[in-house]
């Protein structure tokens, strides 16, 4: 059976509920086929998701709560549960379709209670046999952040290399999206980490990009020994400019993985001295001094991170620099920076700089420079009859924080 990205054999493969003969299969078609890598990632992001939405927030329960177990216990009937939060659990065999209604979850909106399973009666054991569980607190998914300055601008002359973090996409609207939709305020500057934003979204930049290899791929009948190396990882970039600045250029960076295996990828960026006056990495935490060096350099397998700096150049169209970077401790080529402002940008760019300039206001950031006009002219132009459901669900928070 030909795998493809509406396979019903994804969902499950997450879950962990195919063979290993069928479980081969899917990870052979992703080695392959972007699309299938994509689709996994969209399942693995909606089932992380709902255990995030579904985490009981307390640490142990109430004592209500306990005597109500205890009660039901002594009934007989242990399949139910009463107390404080009246929502019951499925079995596994129907997270598959509590999966497909991620999307809707997305939105914040309360998701109807599943169907019980009805099975026999089991046997009424002694209450005080019946054990309680502490339930875990939930786990902050947030990565640590790199020590690199937050809307501060640095000279060429003070950092002529500025080593870029590798931040795999990792959803961070959930807190934001629950204080826009359901609270309606917008959420604390504090909370808003502009590259936890960006990184929701894949994105395909339409500009200069480069491949790293590593060693020699192992025999197979398609390269028959021919010396043609494993692709470790992509990095492409594109070129923009800058809503809140036009004199300035916003510069994209992507880094996507081969998909099969983690990879350690280090990127500098290298700013033409002659041409760029000063930069900033956009969205970083507050830190007294220059960037450090110290990094993550982690790009798990079939991950992506995107980037955003705002350059500051003194001759229009001029070289702005380079992107010099290494896979797996191996050199890979580098790439050289030019905003060509004659150019059309990407469908991608427009969206990434929507997101760069919306993550700026929510945090406070460029009060002066940047207003809910301008958001609102970006927002209308990236509205479109074909945009994909996680970009037309951003577009609708936007409207929505506008309004606020």
């Amino acid at each position: 059976m030909q795998t493809h990205s509406e396979d019903p054999r994804i969902t499950a493969y997450v879950l962990g509920e195919l063979t290993p003969e069928e479980a081969a299969a899917i990870e052979q078609a992703a080695a392959t086929d972007p699309a299938i890598r994509e689709k996994i990632r969209e399942v693995v992001e909606i089932q992380r998701f709902l255990k995030e939405r579904l985490t009981t927030p307390t640490a142990q329960l109430l004592p209500r709560q306990r005597e109500n177990i205890r009660r039901i216990a002594r009934e007989g009937n242990v399949t139910a549960f009463s107390g404080k939060f009246r929502q019951p659990w499925v079995i596994a065999t129907a997270a598959a379709a509590v999966l497909a209604l991620g999307t809707f979850i997305l939105l914040r909106e309360p998701s109807p209670p599943p169907t019980q399973v009805a099975g026999p009666a089991a046997p009424a054991p002694d209450a005080s046999a019946v054990a309680v569980e502490p339930l875990a607190p939930a786990v902050d998914p947030t990565p640590p952040r790199p020590a690199i300055a937050r809307n501060v601008f640095i000279p060429t002359a003070d950092a002529p290399t500025l080593e870029l973090p590798i931040l795999p996409g990792t959803p961070s609207l959930a807190e934001i999206t629950r204080s826009i939709v359901e609270e309606d305020k917008l959420p604390t500057h504090d909370s808003v980490w502009l590259a936890e934003i960006l990184n929701n979204f894949p994105l395909r930049l339409d500009g200069t990009a480069a491949i790293a290899r590593g060693g020699n791929a192992p025999w197979h009948p398609d390269n028959r020994d021919s010396g043609i190396r494993a692709h470790v990882a992509t990095l492409s970039t594109e070129t923009i400019a800058c809503p809140w600045k036009p004199s300035a250029t916003l510069l994209l960076i992507s880094v996507r993985s081969n998909g099969q295996q983690d990879s350690d990828v280090r990127i500098a960026f290298r700013p033409n001295p002659e041409n760029v006056a000063r930069y900033r990495l956009l969205g970083f935490p507050p830190h007294e001094g220059t960037p450090t060096a110290s990094v993550p350099t982690r790009l798990p397998a079939g991950s992506y991170t995107t980037l955003a700096i705002e350059i500051e150049s003194t001759k229009p169209g001029a070289e702005l620099g380079s992107l010099e970077w290494s896979a797996d401790d191996k050199p890979a080529p580098s790439i050289s920076l030019q905003h060509k402002s004659a150019a059309e940008p990407s469908d991608d760019a427009r969206f990434a700089t929507l997101v760069c300039t919306y993550s700026q206001w929510l945090a406070g950031e460029q009060s002066g420079s940047i207003d809910r006009e301008i958001i609102s002219a970006l927002a209308r132009e990236n509205t479109s009859a074909t945009l994909s459901t996680d970009r037309a669900e951003f577009l609708k928070l936007v409207e929505k924080s506008l309004g606020l």
